[in-house]
């Protein structure tokens, strides 16, 4: 049974019908798809991403009990420019009773380094230079920071 061409309802039928448009019509069912596909796979843009931590940023506190944070001022304040949070130094003072070296902590963590104020003035000493927060356990800890207070103390590289 044949159409007739002529008839209203059969002129569309014809101008979408045929291999051409058959095929157009399954090129873009299939490119529908692969988009589909691409847009579920992909990661949602919305979703914020964490940024990784500045280089200059001090390393993370463990929160472990048996450390401690004590600051100390190096004799040798280029030394501190030297230093980047994360690093791992011995610290040494000389023992003026027996003009010997004593290491007094060996591997403690550096956590920051803070340079001294701008506007110190009439206030900055010799003592003045940049601040060094070194992580030691607790009993070290308390040595270095009495012994900073009387000898100057240094720092070796690791």
């Amino acid at each position: 049974m044949r159409f007739d061409p002529r008839a209203r309802t059969n002129r569309l039928r014809l101008r979408l019908g045929g291999r051409r448009w058959h095929r157009l019509r399954k090129l873009v069912a299939a490119g529908l798809l692969i988009t589909a596909a691409v847009l579920a796979a992909r990661p949602d843009g919305a979703e914020p991403r964490a940024a990784p931590p500045p280089p200059s940023a001090p390393a993370p506190f463990t929160g472990d009990l048996a450390l401690a944070a004590v600051p100390v001022r190096l004799a040798d304040t280029g030394v501190a420019a030297l230093l980047m949070p994360g690093m791992r130094v011995d610290v040494i003072t000389v023992d003026e009773s027996a003009q010997a070296r004593k290491v007094l902590a060996s591997m403690a963590t550096v956590l920051t380094v803070r340079s001294p104020p701008a506007a110190a003035g009439r206030l900055a000493g010799a003592r003045d230079g940049p601040l060094v927060v070194l992580s030691l356990p607790e009993e070290t800890a308390r040595e270095v920071a009495a012994l900073s207070l009387r000898n100057p103390v240094a720092v070796t590289l690791r």
